[in-house]
């Protein structure tokens, strides 16, 4: 007799048939890596009239949860309810003695039609998404990497994802080293507010970026061409004009549809963008704040262009919570009780790390806990290592799993990058700002201190002793900054800004 499986899925999920009628199911959780089993319900079925199939392909399928839909799996002899989403229920019959797979082909609607967008064979083409940033900085890389993470958690393999910098691959010299001119301007404030404030007015930046065109163009077009995108997203401010020029000179290509292929921005900044972040001609620009979404419509955008989810954040965050802090705390090996203060220095290590570090020794208690990461600087970690401190001290390089970290600490010091700010925000952590790049981070500042999330300073003992009073009256005044930032904080961010670009790219 045949069986009747009840499974629940969430994000990802592989289903393949088994042998004797049973079902192998695999899920892939949204909320971390890890591959787990699940306990399925078998109940027998009357009446199954089995038909071989004529492939053996597994299903790889990511349900959205959105409505109820019958199929009939004509050579399964299988029929049941596909239920999209999170906590959606799969509920169908299976034949028995069959061992082998499904296609799309077997899967036919009630009405007839066949239905192929819910369940993807391994046959279904990958849709190529093509990623635009440039290293300037660790932010941007960052965002691609969590959209990227956000794909392959939702979708699985269903999406190719290709993070590129087109300035440093594709751009001759002296464009190729705009990466490294970045951190050359940031380390003169003056120079770099020079830049931003120059290149804002759109006469100014749209000479500029005809210019860029006419060095990068054929190149740039090059790249595309080779890789055919399906969808193509910014999310850097100086990947939207150039990217959208070149591709409107190739509509007259036979062999690339340019004019097709859907253009979206994601904006990295939370309250002051550069007027570049905007082009009027993208299909869609997603923003992290109302007052992002402001100032993209003083630019020309229009409110049906514009999503506003949050900033995309690495899928690892959305699980900051789950798990006890002591706990993270021993796997990590830090102090499990002591209260911990993160001192980080960006994913290049910049900033006055020893300064600030050795002025929380000297305004800290000797129980509590100093984290200190130090990013690509693996010098100045090697010389904290070796320092011997009166506290308890943690020198940790660059770090893959940030999420552990902020999850097992009680506050943050950093400057005052977007990205950080929100991943900060959805680990509840209250925030300590010790500098900001001039122009574009200013406003990040008053985002934390407006909504009483953190403080300012720039002076290394004055940082010391507020965070020392943070620490002070049994943790009450953390614990109070802590509950508002959880309420900023947007875990499911990345989720639904990948899930809107997958729709794009599926011409949805």
């Amino acid at each position: 007799p045949g069986v009747r499986v009840a499974l629940r899925v969430m994000e990802a999920t592989t289903l393949r048939a088994g042998a004797q009628g049973s079902l192998v199911a695999t899920l892939r959780r949204a909320s971390h890596a890890e591959t787990q089993c699940l306990s399925l319900s078998l109940r027998p079925t009357a009446n199954a009239a089995p038909r071989k199939p004529r492939h053996d392909k597994p299903i790889h399928g990511a349900f959205n949860v959105t409505h109820n839909r019958s199929f009939q799996l004509g050579s399964l002899g299988l029929s049941g309810a596909a239920v999209t989403g999170g906590d959606g229920t799969f509920d169908y019959a299976q034949a028995s003695d069959s061992n082998e797979g499904f296609v799309p082909d077997d899967f036919v609607s009630e009405d007839g039609d066949a239905d192929v967008r819910e369940v993807a064979t391994e046959e279904t083409p990958q849709k190529r998404v093509m990623c635009l940033m440039s290293d300037t900085g660790g932010g941007h890389r960052a965002s691609a990497q969590a959209l990227r993470d956000g794909f392959e958690t939702l979708y699985g393999d269903k999406f190719d994802i290709n993070v590129v910098d087109l300035w440093t691959s594709s751009s001759p010299w002296p464009l190729c080293n705009m990466p490294k001119s970045y951190f050359f301007l940031v380390k003169n404030p003056w120079l770099w507010r020079l830049s931003f404030r120059s290149s804002e007015p759109k006469i100014l930046h749209e000479a500029m970026f005809t210019g860029y065109t006419a060095i990068v163009g054929r190149r740039f077009a090059q790249a595309f061409s080779e890789y055919k995108p399906d969808l193509i997203v910014s999310v850097h401010p100086l990947m939207q004009h150039v990217p959208l020029k070149v591709l409107a000179r190739m509509k007259s290509m036979p062999s690339f549809a340019a004019a097709k292929v859907p253009f979206a921005t994601v904006v990295t900044d939370l309250t002051r963008c550069h007027r570049t972040w905007f082009h009027k001609n993208v299909d869609r620009c997603f923003v992290a704040t109302q007052l992002v979404a402001a100032q993209a419509m003083r630019c020309g955008l229009k409110a049906k262009q514009l999503a506003c989810h949050g900033l995309p954040i690495r899928p690892a965050f959305m699980t900051c919570h789950a798990r006890a802090k002591p706990a993270i705390r021993a796997e990590l090996s830090m102090d499990t009780q002591a209260k911990t203060v993160m001192l980080v220095g960006g994913g290049e290590g910049m900033g006055k790390l020893e300064q600030i570090a050795e002025a929380l020794e000297r305004a800290l208690a000797p129980s509590d806990q100093i984290v200190l990461i130090c990013g690509k600087n693996a010098k100045l970690a090697q010389k904290l290592t070796a320092k011997k401190w009166k506290t308890k001290v943690c020198v940790r390089g660059f770090v893959n799993n940030m999420s552990e970290y902020m999850s097992a600490c009680d506050c943050i010091i950093t400057k005052a990058g977007p990205g950080t700010i929100a991943e900060a925000l959805i680990c509840g952590l209250p925030i300590m700002l010790n500098g900001f790049i001039p122009c574009q981070e200013a406003g990040n500042v008053s985002y934390v201190l407006e909504n009483g999330v953190g403080a300012y300073d720039e002076d290394p003992d004055a940082m010391a002793k507020i965070v020392a009073g943070w620490f002070a009256l049994d943790g009450e005044v953390l614990e109070e900054m802590s509950a508002k930032a959880k309420l900023l904080g947007r875990p499911e961010a990345t989720f639904n800004i990948v899930r809107d670009l997958a729709d794009m790219a599926c011409g949805a």
